[in-house]
């Protein structure tokens, strides 16, 4: 999996998720999925990224990328800076609150 905070917090809302179904007696979710997006800046205004989306695969017990979802930039970029800040924001929000 991929190591980033968009990752933590998609897993700990499935987690929370799965904890709310078993207290209303139903079963969680047998496969998951989870996306992910990282990016990195690389001056004081541009940046890249990279997205991939995993799902939990049954048969082999273990999340998987699923072939063909996300990507890369094609080049570092301010857009890409303005992105990455507003994630920032974004996710420090949502798990902070």
């Amino acid at each position: 999996m991929p190591k980033s905070a968009t990752m933590a917090n998609g897993h700990g809302k499935v987690c929370a998720w799965a904890v709310v179904a078993l207290l209303r007696g139903e079963a969680p979710s047998p496969a998951p999925t989870l996306v992910n997006t990282c990016y990195s800046l690389v001056s004081d205004k541009a940046a890249i990224h990279v997205a991939s989306v995993h799902k939990y695969d049954t048969m082999e017990r273990t999340m998987k990328a699923v072939p063909g979802a996300g990507g890369v930039s094609s080049a570092m970029n301010e857009a890409e800076g303005a992105y990455a800040m507003n994630w920032a924001k974004n996710i420090w929000a949502d798990t902070l609150g």
